[in-house]
């Protein structure tokens, strides 16, 4: 008589667990390869969108961005021939802080989709990172003086001459 109890008390602990399982909702996966969608020659200006400092009082992060103004200066520049990256260049506006680690070229300088990297990455032709494309955004994550604060800007797109580019 008790396992006759048992059955229909799995039973029903199965179909609320499938239940609860299938009613979650799906999230697409995250895209870890940019793409560029045409061998067409075109160029494309990044902003900082998010500035964000990591120390042991936040360790979710808190963002910088509204707090000063010369983030809005800093531009980066890809240009793209032939469907690949193939230059850049970097304007470091008024940021009062190295946030590379090396020091910038000036004008329009050779580099390239770091396909091998993980995660993936753009560099110089001479090696040295620029940005990391990680999540489905371009970020650079990177610390300062102190070991015990670290930071991490995200960029968004400002402007392109793709064709069909709409901001």
């Amino acid at each position: 008589m008790k396992r006759f109890f048992r059955i229909p008390g799995l039973l029903t602990v199965m179909v609320l667990f499938l239940s609860a399982v299938s009613s979650c909702v799906e999230v697409g996966p995250v895209q870890e390869h940019y793409t560029l969608d045409t061998d067409a020659d075109y160029e494309f200006t990044y902003g900082i969108r998010e500035f964000i400092e990591y120390d042991a009082k936040n360790p979710g992060g808190i963002n910088l961005m509204d707090h000063f103004d010369f983030f809005d200066t800093f531009k980066l520049k890809f240009y793209v021939e032939d469907g690949k990256f193939a230059y850049v260049e970097i304007d470091n506006g008024d940021l009062p802080f190295d946030e590379f680690g090396f020091t910038l070229p000036s004008g329009k300088t050779p580099c390239y989709y770091d396909e091998v990297a993980v995660p993936h990455v753009i560099k110089l032709a001479t090696g040295e990172t620029i940005v990391e494309f990680n999540t489905g955004e371009f970020i650079l994550p990177f610390s300062l003086d102190s070991k015990k604060i670290s930071y991490k800007i995200t960029f968004q797109t400002l402007d392109s001459t793709r064709e069909g580019y709409e901001k």
